[in-house]
């Protein structure tokens, strides 16, 4: 069987730099944080009002190996806001006629494994590349961007050279008021050749679908573990599904506090 290598990118953003204005008490509904891009400070988003997390918090029920990308200073993983949606879009420029199945199914997993909610809001022509800027008003409006799930190659991605065959990773930014962390304007990028190949073989839904499982596991936090007995090993050529270490690792991350 075909083993096929997964890559995780803690995120950046392209000329983008975090920057803590302090406390501004004269301005109580100032944002007191911003972010540059482009030599331009840009204020950090607020977050949409909300009343609690969206979906159940999942119970942690399985034991396994799993990494986080990002940590606080306590060492609890840093994740995606439960209270609000995971916002996603997909750029379908070069995508396998089964493509939107594959992620639809994919996104259905790392959900019900997390207890995030998820919300697709389309399409997108933003092109997939390893740096991404995190704010982008004039595509998505003056919020962070949605998670991007794009398809692309070797020629234009460097970091799909060879037998990787996905690629995914979010950036952890601070809360409006510059506390706290939690993470954004993730993005996945699948490698067309290697996934259309994939779908060929008989077993390759399921295969092809677990590598979008990985990476968007990648982009709600998990890192890579030696155990080849996880979904997150960075080989993957066996498992189409969720180890016992991914689905407690998926379970903590699922955990974040609300901003």
């Amino acid at each position: 069987m075909l083993a096929v290598l997964l890559t995780a990118v803690a995120m950046v953003g392209g000329g983008v730099l975090v920057t803590d204005a302090g406390w501004d008490p004269a301005g109580l509904f100032e944002p007191a944080a911003y972010i540059e891009v482009d030599g331009e400070p840009v204020a950090i988003p607020r977050p949409e009002p909300a009343d609690g997390r969206l979906l159940p918090a999942v119970p942690v029920t399985t034991e396994g190996a799993h990494a986080f990308l990002h940590t606080d200073a306590e060492g609890a993983p840093v994740g995606y806001d439960p209270c609000r949606p995971v916002r996603y879009v997909i750029n379908p420029a070069g995508m396998p006629p089964s493509g939107q199945v594959l992620i639809d199914e994919a996104v259905a997993a790392v959900s019900a494994a997390t207890g995030l909610q998820f919300e697709y809001e389309g399409t997108s022509d933003e092109a997939p590349a390893v740096a991404r800027t995190l704010i982008q008003p004039e595509r998505y409006g003056d919020v962070w961007a949605p998670v991007l799930i794009a398809w692309s190659d070797e020629a234009h991605i460097a970091e799909l050279t060879g037998e990787v065959a996905g690629m995914g990773g979010s950036a952890a930014v601070p809360g409006a008021n510059g506390e706290g962390q939690w993470l954004a304007a993730g993005r996945v990028v699948l490698d067309v050749a290697d996934v259309t190949a994939m779908l060929a073989r008989p077993d390759g839904h399921a295969q092809a679908r677990a590598i979008v499982v990985h990476e968007l596991s990648h982009v709600l936090g998990l890192d890579h573990v030696t155990d080849p007995a996880e979904l997150m090993h960075p080989v993957s050529s066996a498992r189409a599904d969720l180890g016992p270490g991914d689905r407690q690792g998926l379970a903590l991350v699922g955990q974040a506090d609300c901003e």
